[in-house]
This record gives C-alpha cells, structure tokens and sequence, in this order.
C-alpha cells in the first residue's frame, strides 16, 4: 500500500505535540491532553501499528513470509540501534553534567536489554518488542485467528490495570518509569488488526455506524469536559486523571472514541487541508518519523534545563523555533532516500512468458 496522507500528517502532529510536552514551554497548556484524557502518545503508537501491517502484510503476500520476516527484523534493528545511541548519549549527558547518582554501566546493560527506559527514550524499547511479535501477530491474523490475538491482548491489558508488569524498575538516576508493555500492546496490536483488515479489504477495515458515532461523540465530549473541570471551573475531575494509560481504562476509552471520530471526517477534507502548508509541514514531519522523534530527544534533553529560569516570552520563542527545526532531520532522511532510490538501476520489465506445448 501506498502512503496514507492523512496517517502520515497525525503522526506528525503527534511528534510535535510529544515534543513540547518534553520541556518547559507555554504552549504546552494547548497541546498536553487537549481533547481529554487520551494525547499524543496513545495516537501514534496506533498509529505505527497501523502502519506497520500496511508495510508488511503486502510485502508478504508478494514474496513470502520469510522476506516479511527479514523486513520486520532489519526494521527492528533499525530501531534497536537508535535507541542505543540515543542510550549512550544520555547516559554521557547525565554523567557529565554531574550527575553522579547515574551508574553508566548498570543504566547501559539494563537498557541495551530493553529492561529499563531511559529518559524520554521510552517508546523505543517498546517498538523493538512490539516489532518483534510482529510476524507471529500477523500471522495469527492472516489464518483467521485474530480473536487469540484479541483474547491475549485484552487479557494482558487488564492484567496491567491491576499491576501486571509493572515490575521493572527506572534506570537509577534517569528518571521514572513510564510505558507498561501490557497496557500499550493494546494500542499497537489494535492498529496492527485493524491495518490488516484494510489489507484483506479496504471496505471491511472498520464500520461506519452512526449510532457508533454519536455514542463516541458524547463519550468524547463528557471526557474532554471531565479533563478540564480542575482548570475551567476548579472542579476536581470524576475521573482520576493519570498521565500514563497503564492503570486508566478511561485514558483508553477515550483515545478509542476520538479515533473513531477522526475515521468519520471525510476524505474531502484531507484535499482541502493539503494546500496548507501548515499540514504539508505536519506530513513531512510524519512521513520520517523516527528520525524526527530522535532529533527532538537530542534537542530537548537540552532544553529541560537551559529553559528552566527563562522568561515566558524566550520560552515560547525557543518553542516555536523548536518545533520548525524538526523540519531538518525529515528534509535530510527525504533527501538521502531519495538519492538512494535514484541510484538503483529500473527494475526491468517482465519478459513475456513461454508456453510450453
């Protein structure tokens, strides 16, 4: 399948958003869970399972399960070895700031092994696993057992609302933990279902129900409006807001209806939005997404601190040059790919078949 314009302009609107909420800015307040309870990361990490079965399960229809295989696992080693230099650099950051409390090698064995994450480099480690099911996942899909996939993931998911692996422990001196694997596979494998029914067809994906609709609609509504009673109206929410989705079935729910409510607006708007160059930017950005999310780690881990006692005013301006400076790492991936595709020689055309008689 080709690229998917729409697909690719959220996931960059979730780049940027995850990138303001990665240091002190004052347009965080408009970008940190402004539709409710659900924000950037539950839509992006969807939509890279999403994105995901539309790279692979054609590929594999084409030549085979085993050059699916050998695409997830480079794809997976890609990402492994991005998050190990993303690893190491933080790790240097942290020492040579004077930050004594880190144990560099401690902190790099645990994360190399995708144990403990590290920093804002969290999501990572969590694709390289996710990736790493990947083939059996879909496999599971495509012989029609996508109810056992269904079934381990729903089960995994509510075991993490009760505690299930919140085991692991944060990187001594680097911070917090933040993603539960059994809560976020949920988000992934959803994408990767509903990316394959596309695949299988595109008519059966997901229904357009309006009774579906609406419900989603006033889920929505009541969640955004519940988020917001603490700022609006200093009214404490009825919902006890929880900034990771690992013990907040709500958070799910929510990111579950503003999905479906993103898949009824009508592919004429995306024609509409394209002339923008607002959204054009958003797209570039999501079009080379991991190389943009790793340019915003390296950019913010500085910020954090540099930001801390500067004024509102140098704060928003280091926010929006921020923000247009991820244009950069997408530009160069934009132009390498496309100097890598122009140096292989035309594929040549199919000679015409002998029949034998």
């Amino acid at each position: 399948m080709g690229r998917d314009w729409r697909v690719d302009t959220l996931r960059g609107y979730f780049l940027v958003t995850m990138t303001l909420g990665h240091f002190p800015n004052p347009l965080t307040r408009f970008t940190e869970y402004t539709f409710g309870y659900a924000s950037a990361p539950d839509g992006f990490v969807f939509l890279s399972g999403l994105v995901s079965a539309w790279a692979y399960l054609p590929l594999g229809q084409r030549s085979g399960n085993s050059a699916m295989v050998s695409k997830i696992f480079r794809r997976t080693v890609t990402i492994y070895l991005t998050h190990i230099t993303l690893l190491v650099l933080g790790i240097l950051g942290a020492y040579y700031a004077g930050h004594r409390a880190v144990h560099p090698w401690q902190t790099f064995i645990s994360g190399a092994l995708l144990w403990n994450q590290v920093g804002f480099d969290r999501i990572l480690p969590m694709y390289c696993v996710f990736l790493a099911f990947s083939p059996i996942v879909l496999k599971q899909f495509t012989e029609g057992r996508a109810w056992l996939i269904g079934g381990i993931s729903a089960g995994l998911w509510v075991g993490a609302q009760f505690g299930l692996g919140d085991a692991r422990s944060m990187a001594a001196g680097l911070g917090r933990e933040g993603f539960n694997l059994c809560a976020w596979q949920a988000y992934f494998f959803a994408g990767q279902y509903i990316g394959y029914r596309t695949v299988r067809s595109p008519a059966s994906s997901v229904a357009k129900s309006p009774i579906i609709l609406a419900a989603c609609v006033v889920v929505s509504v009541l969640l955004m409006v519940d988020r917001h009673l603490l700022t609006l109206w200093g009214i404490n929410p009825l919902f006890r807001f929880d900034d990771h989705p690992n013990h907040n079935p709500v958070r799910f729910l929510d990111a579950a209806c503003l999905g479906y409510l993103v898949w009824w607006i009508p592919r004429s708007v995306d024609l509409a939005v394209m002339k923008l160059r607002f959204f054009r930017f958003l797209n570039l950005l999501g079009g080379h997404s991991l190389q943009v999310f790793a340019f915003s780690l390296l950019v913010t881990s500085f910020e954090i601190n540099a930001l801390k006692t500067a004024s509102p005013g140098l704060k928003l301006f280091v926010a929006i040059l921020t923000v247009l400076s991820l244009g950069l790492p997408a530009r160069i991936h934009q132009y390498f790919r496309q100097q890598l595709h122009a140096s292989k020689p035309p594929r040549p055309a199919c000679a015409p078949k002998t029949i034998m008689v």
